[in-house]
C-alpha cells in the first residue's frame, strides 16, 4: 500500500473547478465558476519512510476578505458561540484489507499518514461512536463480521476491540446516540441486525435482534433523539421507519412502517439535519438528493422536495449517487456523484431546510464516500477506482468547495471517518 501524497494539479488544470448546473460539460469542466486556488506543497519523509506532504494554500478559504474564522484551526467560530479548546484531528481511511490512520493539520487540512492497520480481509463500512472510544470495521470478502477497534484518546491508534459474527457482508454501521448499540445493514440478505456494545465500546456478545427486512436496505442510522431508527431501501423505493428502544436495543415498526420515494429514486444514503427536523437522503438512480421533513414525536418521515445532483447536460444514465453529508452547523449538504465523478453542493435554507444548488466540484474517479472534517471546514473523499483521497476547504460563507491536494491511500479506498481527540464538551 502506498501512502504517497500529491497535490491535485489535474484539478488546476480544469478550465473551472467548480461547474454550475448550466456550464458543466461531460467531462466536468465547463463555464462555471472558476477557482485557481490549490494547495502548495513541502515533502518530506515520516518514520517509517513514507512521503508526505504538507499544503500550504488549504486553508485559503478561511482567509478571505469575508473575514470567515476556521473552526477547524481555532477555538471560536463566525456564530459567537462560546470558544471551544481544540483538539487534535484525525482521518481513518478503509482501503483493500487495511485501515490507514492519518493526522489531520487543523490550519490547513493537510494529512500525514501515521500508520495501518492490517485487517485481512476487504473492509467496506467504518463508524465511531459518538463518544470516540472505538472504531467500528464491516469486514467482507467472505469473513462478515464487526470488529471493534478501542482509540488511543492521544495517538489515535487502534487496538482490538472484540468482533462479532455479522451473517451477512455489511453495507452500513452505526453507533447508536447512547453509545450503546452497533446496527448494520445488507442489500444482499435482507437484514438489519442490532447488537450491544460494552462499556469500553467493545463487541462480543449476542445479538440483541435481527430482523428481515423489505429488499435492498443501504444505510441504517439513529436520529437525533434516538428514538427512532430510519433504513433507506433502493428497490422498493421506500425508506423503513423504526422506533427505537436504546434500553435494549430492540427495533419495532413505525406506526407507519414506511415512507415512500419518488419512483425509480433508489434512496441510498440518509443524514440528520442537526435541528432533527429534516433528512436528506442520496438518491443513486435519480441522481438527485431529497430532503423529508421529520417529526420527532411520531418518527414520521415527509418528502418535502427533490434536486438534482447533476449539471443539467450530463446524461443520467451515466451515474449513479452514492453519499450524502452535511456539516455541523447544518448550513451545507454534499452528495458524492459516481460516473460525472464529482460532489454535488448544496446550501440549506434555514427556514425551511430545502437545498439550493451550488453546483459539482470534480473528484476522483468512483467517489463512493466522503466525509465533513469535525468542525466542518474541510472534506474528504474517496475515489474508489483511483486509490486516492481527495481534500477540499469549505468556504465558510458560500459552501463551496475548494480542491485541495489529493493523497495517494491504496487500492479501492471505500470509507473514511473523520474524528477529533479529545471530544469537545
Amino acid at each position: 500500500m502506498h501512502a504517497t501524497a500529491r497535490v491535485a494539479m489535474a484539478m488546476a488544470l480544469n478550465s473551472a473547478l467548480v461547474c454550475t448546473t448550466m456550464g458543466c460539460g461531460d467531462d466536468g469542466s465547463g463555464d462555471g465558476t472558476t477557482s485557481t486556488t490549490g494547495g502548495t506543497s513541502g515533502t518530506a519523509a515520516d518514520s517509517s519512510g513514507r512521503a508526505t506532504t504538507a499544503p500550504t494554500g488549504m486553508d485559503s478559504a478561511s482567509s478571505s476578505s469575508t473575514g470567515s474564522v476556521d473552526p477547524d484551526s481555532t477555538s471560536g467560530d463566525s456564530t459567537g458561540e462560546p470558544e471551544v479548546p481544540e483538539g487534535t484531528f484525525w482521518v481513518y481511511v478503509a482501503g483493500g484489507g487495511v485501515v490507514s490512520t492519518w493526522s489531520m493539520e487543523p490550519s490547513t487540512g493537510a494529512l500525514t499518514f501515521e500508520r495501518e492497520l492490517d485487517v485481512g480481509a476487504a473492509v467496506g463500512p467504518m463508524a465511531v461512536d459518538p463518544q470516540h472510544r472505538a472504531l467500528y470495521l464491516g469486514v467482507m470478502g467472505g469473513q462478515e463480521r464487526a470488529e471493534a477497534h478501542a482509540i488511543d484518546p492521544s495517538t489515535a491508534e487502534l487496538s482490538p476491540l472484540g468482533s462479532v459474527d455479522l451473517g451477512f457482508n455489511p453495507v452500513y454501521l452505526h453507533i447508536d446516540q447512547s453509545g450503546g448499540h452497533l446496527l448494520s445493514s445488507t442489500f444482499g440478505g435482507d437484514e438489519l441486525v442490532v447488537f450491544p456494545l460494552g462499556a469500553d465500546g467493545g463487541l462480543g456478545g449476542p445479538e440483541s435482534q435481527r430482523l428481515g427486512t423489505p429488499q435492498e436496505p443501504h444505510s441504517i442510522i439513529t436520529d437525533t433523539t434516538n428514538g427512532w431508527v430510519l433504513v433507506p431501501h433502493r428497490t422498493p423505493d421506500v425508506i423503513g421507519q423504526y422506533a427505537f428502544d436504546a434500553s435494549t436495543g430492540m427495533v419495532t415498526a413505525n406506526a407507519v412502517p414506511q415512507v415512500a420515494s419518488m419512483p425509480g429514486a433508489g434512496p441510498r444514503h440518509i443524514v440528520m439535519h442537526p435541528d432533527g427536523d429534516h433528512a436528506y437522503v442520496s438518491d443513486e438512480f435519480s441522481d438527485s438528493v431529497s430532503t423529508y421533513a421529520f417529526d420527532t414525536a411520531t418518527g414520521q418521515l415527509t418528502l418535502q422536495s427533490t434536486v438534482s445532483t447533476l449539471p443539467g447536460d450530463f446524461p443520467g444514465d451515466d451515474n449513479t449517487c452514492a453519499d450524502v453529508h452535511i456539516t455541523p452547523d447544518g448550513r451545507f449538504v454534499y452528495v458524492s456523484n459516481r460516473g460525472h465523478d464529482s460532489l454535488a453542493m448544496f446550501a440549506v435554507d434555514p427556514a425551511t431546510g430545502d437545498l439550493t444548488d451550488l453546483g459539482q466540484v470534480p473528484t476522483e474517479p468512483r467517489p463512493r464516500e466522503f466525509e465533513v472534517s469535525p468542525r466542518g471546514r474541510y472534506v474528504y473523499a474517496a475515489g474508489q477506482d483511483s486509490g486516492m483521497v481527495a481534500s477540499y476547504s469549505v468556504d465558510d460563507t458560500t459552501g463551496v468547495l475548494t480542491p485541495g491536494p489529493v493523497y495517494e491511500v491504496g487500492a479501492d479506498p471505500r470509507w473514511v471517518i473523520a474524528i477529533e481527540l479529545p471530544l469537545r464538551e
